[in-house]
């Protein structure tokens, strides 16, 4: 990783990783594009945990304060239904692609939609 300058000016850094970036795509701005919307609905994963969490603790009668939040550990149960609703934000998301490589006969790639999950799960 290296700094590079910042959109707020010198003083604001970006980490950016070294080496070409993989393209997947004729036009750059389509993988931009994909990585937005990838990093987008993993922000909202995240945030649908924390909602998650902090409705337990309500349901608990516990205050919902940041330590509380932040100390909470989801039993085994918890994480299956967490799993679940990440899978059906990840089917909703990306069914768009998968329709469209449906109208064109081409069979979807399984293994690379396994590893978007397990990449967005493990943010």
């Amino acid at each position: 990783m290296v700094a590079a300058p910042g959109l707020g000016g010198p003083k604001e850094k970006v980490w950016v990783a070294k080496g070409k970036q993989p393209q997947f795509h004729e036009d750059r701005a389509i993988d931009q594009l994909m990585a937005m919307v990838t990093a987008l609905t993993a922000e909202v994963s995240i945030l649908r945990d924390r909602l998650d969490t902090h409705e337990r603790l309500a349901e608990a009668g516990k205050p919902s304060r940041r330590e509380d939040v932040e100390a909470f550990i989801p039993d085994t149960g918890i994480m299956a239904e967490r799993s679940e609703q990440r899978q059906r934000l990840l089917r909703k998301v990306f069914r768009v692609l998968k329709e469209d490589l449906a109208r064109h006969e081409t069979p979807a790639d399984e293994a690379e939609l396994d590893r978007l999950a397990k990449e967005i799960n493990a943010a």
